[in-house]
């Protein structure tokens, strides 16, 4: 049956509404602001210097066999891979950790003024929970990132503990809660021995550090859980 004049004006005149409000919806999308500085803060698993006592020689992050198979490495190429000309540093913040309520940040001046436009939380392994109380870690740890990060549209990203520690765990959601920042759960890795380094390591603390596997699998966890 052939369209009427009438019917063919008005089936035009809803294709030019519906054209014109997708591209109504497109103006009013902003474009994904680049991510040029990433900045990591961890402990151990993130970097550790060389501990002879222990049986750890290297300088990256342990447990991992060589320099570019920690979680580090292989997040920051992936990075680079996305941006060429992304900036990515680490930095172990064990001291945080330890004395979170009483830190002088301006140990840390050189991080802020790297002027991260992205932080990528990964710690808490290494906190006295004895010490943690309602949510104390999780207000100085706001308090640290807000220091370190670039501004107020930085972006945060913050893993669970590698180990099963539930004290730290509702303390790292709850501040990702409350600043709304990118959560990412990694703790189920610690299930499978092979995401370690046991029988790597004669020392039995290092050798429960992420492996290779491990590490990979954070890389890939954190990776794919980034606001980019």
């Amino acid at each position: 049956m052939k369209l009427s004049f009438t019917s063919r004006s008005v089936l035009n005149f809803i294709t030019f509404l519906l054209l014109l409000i997708s591209a109504s919806c497109d103006e009013e999308t902003p474009p994904q602001k680049r991510i040029n500085k990433v900045l990591v803060i961890g402990n151990s698993i993130t970097y550790h210097p060389p501990a002879p006592d222990i049986g750890w020689n290297n300088s990256w992050g342990m447990a991992a066999s060589s320099p570019e198979k920690d979680y580090f490495s292989i997040l920051k190429k992936s990075l680079e891979n996305h941006n060429p000309n992304v900036q990515v540093i680490r930095e172990n913040v064990y001291p945080f950790e330890v004395y979170f309520s009483s830190l002088d940040y301006a140990e840390y001046a050189d991080l802020k003024g790297f002027g991260a436009d992205m932080v990528i939380v990964r710690l808490g392994e290494n906190v006295n929970t004895d010490q943690v109380k309602d949510h104390n870690f999780g207000e100085a740890l706001i308090s640290f990132v807000n220091y370190l990060k670039k501004d107020q549209e930085s972006k945060v990203v913050v893993s669970t503990t590698f180990w099963p520690n539930p004290v730290m765990n509702e303390q790292l959601r709850w501040a990702a809660n409350k600043e709304n920042w990118f959560l990412i759960d990694i703790t189920y890795l610690s299930e499978d021995d092979v995401n370690m380094a046991l029988g790597e390591y004669e020392n039995e603390g290092v050798a429960r550090h992420p492996g290779d596997t491990g590490m990979m699998e954070i890389a890939r966890l954190i990776r794919e859980g980034l606001p980019l």
